[in-house]
C-alpha cells in the first residue's frame, strides 16, 4: 500500500528487528473464540484473512497458552500442541499474500482463569487467591516453572514451524509473568523470587529455538510493574515493546483492557512516554481514529498503533484511510469483548460480518434493483436501509419522529451511553447520505402511506415502547426512563428509579437525575446492578453512581406507590418491603414491541421482513444484524 499524503506516517513501513511491517496499523492480540479444541477453525482463518485483505500491517494472533495450566478458557489456543502447526500454516497462507506480517502472542494466565469447571489447577508465584475470577492457586514448584519456560520455547518453535514471522511474549494485565514482578503476589524466597529471572528465562528460551523470528514484549502501561518489565525485556534484546492498559485481576483494572465509552479515545497515550527505551514502541487501547493515530505517530509518541477494535468494526480501515474513504467506526460499545466473556464467537454491533466472514459474504451491487421501503429509523431500520442502498437498491426510509436513531437517540445526555448513541447515529447517517437513501422524517408509516410508495418489499423496524407494570401508582409523579433521558433536566426532587436490571436505561436515568442536583435512589430488581450490561461498562457505571451519591437499593422491585412513597419489595423475600419517600418515580421496567404494522402489510399482499425490537426487544447488536439480514432477504426475493 502506497502511503497517502494524509497518512504518510501511519501507512509507512516499520522495521521490528528482523521483520519489517508494511504499515504501522496493528491488529493486536485479542480473543476471538473462533477456536475449537484449542486450535484455529476455518472461521478463525477467514476472520484474520479479512483484516489482512483490508491492508493491516501486522496481525498478532490472540493470547496462546504455552502450557495446559495456562489455558485461560476452553477457547484458548494451545501453542504447545503439535497440531497448532497446521493451524498456523492455514492462517499464514490466508494472510501473507496480502503483505501482512503475522505474529502470535504466547501467554500463561497464572492464577487467572476464566473457564468454567472442570479447570486445570491454577499455578501462580504464591498461593494468593484471585478476587475477580475466584481462583485459588498453588505456588508453582520449580519443576512447574521449568516446564512452563520450556513451554514458551516449544510454542515459539511451533510458531516458526508454522510459518509465522514473530512471537510476542505477554507480560501484561497481571498474568503470570507480571505476577512474578508483583510483591503482593510473589511471596517466594527461592531463586524465583525475582521476576526478572522468569522473564529472562522465557525470552532466552524463545530466542534460542526461533532466532529468525521477531520478538516483542507486551506490558501494561498503567501498571506499577510495567516499566521494570519493559526495561528487563529490552536488556534481553526484544525487537519491540507493546504497551496496553489494564489489570485482569480486579474489577476496575479489567476495564482498561478493553475500555468502553466514556473512557477517552487514545487512552493509552498518557502512559507511553516512559516506555521510550530504544526499540520500536507499539501502543493500543481505544485508538480508533486514523487521523488521531497519524498524529500520535507523527508526534513521536509511538511508532505504531494497535487499532484492534477499529479493525473489528472495519477490517478495511487501512485501505479506506489511504483512499480517503469513510470507515465503519468503532463506537466503543464492547459487544466484541462481551462475546468473549460469554464464550461465543467474536462479533461487532456495527458490522454484522465480523466473526461471520464465511456466513455473510461481502455484498456487491445487485441487479435488478428493487424499491425497498424501510419503516423505522432506529438501529435496525438504519442498518436495513444502508445495506440495501449500498447494494444498489432504491430505498425510502420512513421515521415518525424528527430524528434518526430510535432509542439510541435518547441517550445523548447520558454519560454511560451518550457517546455510543452519537457515534452510531453519525455513522449510519453518513452511510445513508453516501448511498442516496431517501430519508423522510416526521412521517407516519401506516398502511396507506406505505402502499402509496409502491414498494417491491418492506422492512418493518418499528422498535419498542416502555413497559408499564400493572401495579397501583398514585400520589407520586411517574415518568419513564426514556422521558428523563429525552426531556429537560429535572432538579430539586427526590427521585426513585425502579430498575428491572435488563438494560442500561435505569442506570442512565439515575446518572442524569443526580447530575441535575436531585436526590436519587436506584432500586434494582436484579441480582446485580447492571446485570444485563457488559461488565466493563457496568463497573464504570457503579464507580460513577457511588461517587455521585446515588443511593443503591439492591434486590428490590417495584410494588406500588401511594401517599408520596414508593413501595419496594425484596425480590428474594417478597414479604419484606420498604417505602421510600419520593416526588418522582422513574420506571425502567423493560420494553414491549411495536409489532402491529407488519401483519397489516402482509395482509395487503406486500412482501415484508421484520427486524429488531418489533420482533422482541433486545440489544443494539441484534437490531443491526437483523436489519442487515432483513434487507438481504427482502431484496433477494422482491
Amino acid at each position: 500500500m502506497q502511503p497517502s499524503s494524509v497518512f504518510s506516517t501511519l501507512l509507512s513501513p516499520l522495521p521490528l528487528g528482523r521483520v519489517e511491517i508494511p504499515n504501522r496499523i496493528v491488529s493486536t492480540a485479542h480473543q476471538t473464540t473462533l477456536v475449537h479444541a484449542h486450535l484455529p477453525t476455518d472461521d478463525f482463518v477467514a476472520y484474520h484473512e479479512a483484516r489482512a485483505r483490508g491492508g493491516v500491517g501486522l496481525i498478532v494472533l490472540e493470547a496462546t497458552a504455552v502450557d495446559e495450566s495456562g489455558l485461560l478458557t476452553s477457547h484458548t489456543l494451545g501453542g504447545y500442541l503439535p497440531e497448532i502447526v497446521d493451524g498456523y500454516r492455514r492462517v499464514a497462507a490466508a494472510v501473507k499474500p496480502h503483505g501482512t506480517r503475522l505474529f502470535v502472542q504466547i501467554f500463561h494466565g497464572g492464577r487467572e482463569q476464566i473457564a468454567s469447571a472442570p479447570r486445570a489447577p491454577a499455578l501462580a508465584p504464591s498461593s494468593v487467591p484471585s478476587a475477580r475470577f475466584r481462583t485459588e492457586p498453588r505456588a508453582a514448584r520449580p519443576a512447574d516453572l521449568e516446564r512452563i519456560v520450556n513451554g514458551y520455547g516449544r510454542s515459539a518453535a511451533l510458531a516458526a514451524e508454522g510459518g509465522l514471522d514473530g512471537v510476542e511474549v505477554s507480560a501484561a494485565h497481571r498474568y503470570l509473568i507480571e505476577q512474578f514482578f508483583d510483591p503482593a503476589l510473589n511471596l517466594r524466597s527461592d531463586e524465583w523470587a525475582d521476576g526478572r529471572r522468569l522473564l529472562a528465562a522465557v525470552l532466552r528460551a524463545v530466542r534460542s529455538v526461533a532466532p529468525g523470528l521477531g520478538l516483542g514484549i507486551r506490558v501494561s502501561g498503567d501498571s506499577e510493574r510495567g516499566l521494570a518489565i519493559a526495561e528487563a525485556a529490552v536488556a534481553e534484546g526484544v525487537d519491540y515493546v507493546s504497551v496496553a492498559l489494564g489489570d485482569s485481576s480486579t474489577y476496575l483494572g479489567s476495564v482498561g483492557i478493553v475500555p468502553p465509552e466514556p473512557v477517552e479515545e487514545d487512552a493509552v497515550a498518557a502512559h507511553v512516554t516512559r516506555f521510550r527505551l530504544g526499540p520500536p514502541l507499539i501502543a493500543t487501547s481505544r485508538i480508533v481514529d486514523p487521523d488521531r493515530a497519524e498524529r500520535l505517530i507523527a508526534a513521536g509518541l509511538v511508532d505504531a498503533v494497535g487499532m484492534t477494535r477499529a479493525l473489528i468494526a472495519d477490517p478495511d480501515l487501512p485501505t479506506k484511510a489511504g483512499a480517503g474513504r469513510s470507515i465503519l467506526r468503532c463506537i466503543g460499545c464492547n459487544t466484541c469483548i462481551a462475546h468473549y466473556h460469554a464464550g461465543t464467537a467474536i462479533a461487532c454491533a456495527v458490522n454484522p460480518r465480523t466473526g461471520r466472514e464465511l456466513m455473510l459474504p461481502r455484498q456487491t451491487p445487485e441487479s435488478p434493483a428493487c424499491r425497498l421501503v424501510v419503516v423505522g429509523g432506529g438501529p435496525a431500520g438504519l442498518s436495513a436501509a444502508a445495506n440495501a442502498a449500498e447494494s444498489g437498491h432504491r430505498v425510502v426510509l420512513l421515521e415518525q419522529s424528527a430524528r434518526l436513531g430510535g432509542q439510541m437517540a435518547l441517550t445523548h445526555s447520558a454519560p454511560g451511553t451518550g457517546e455510543i448513541g452519537r457515534q452510531l447515529v453519525t455513522l449510519f447517517t453518513g452511510r445513508l447520505d453516501d448511498a442516496g437513501v431517501d430519508v423522510r422524517l416526521e412521517t407516519e408509516a401506516d398502511l396507506e402511506a406505505v402502499l402509496a410508495l409502491e414498494p417491491d418489499a418492506v422492512v418493518v423496524a418499528t422498535g419498542a415502547r416502555p413497559y408499564l407494570p400493572d401495579v397501583r401508582l398514585a400520589d407520586v409523579e411517574v415518568a419513564q426512563s426514556w422521558d428523563v433521558l429525552d426531556g429537560p433536566a429535572r432538579s430539586g426532587v427526590r427521585a426513585v428509579v425502579a430498575d428491572w436490571g435488563g438494560d442500561p436505561s435505569g442506570l442512565d436515568a439515575a446518572e442524569v437525575l443526580v447530575a441535575a442536583g436531585n436526590e436519587v435512589t436506584l432500586a434494582v430488581a436484579a441480582v446485580a446492578v447492571g446485570e444485563a450490561v457488559h461488565q466493563y461498562r457496568r463497573n464504570l457505571y457503579l464507580q460513577r453512581l457511588y461517587r455521585s451519591g446515588v443511593r443503591v437499593l439492591h434486590h428490590h422491585g417495584l410494588a406500588g406507590a401511594s401517599a408520596g412513597d414508593v413501595e419496594l419489595s425484596n425480590v428474594f423475600a417478597a414479604e419484606l418491603r420498604v417505602r421510600v419517600t419520593a416526588d418522582l418515580l422513574v420506571l425502567a421496567q423493560g420494553r414491549v414491541p411495536n409489532d402491529g404494522l407488519a401483519p397489516e402489510l402482509v395482509e395487503a399482499g406486500l412482501r415484508v421482513e421484520e427486524a429488531g425490537d418489533c420482533l422482541s426487544p433486545r440489544s443494539l447488536e441484534e437490531a443491526v444484524l437483523e436489519g442487515t439480514l432483513a434487507a438481504r432477504r427482502a431484496c433477494a426475493f422482491a
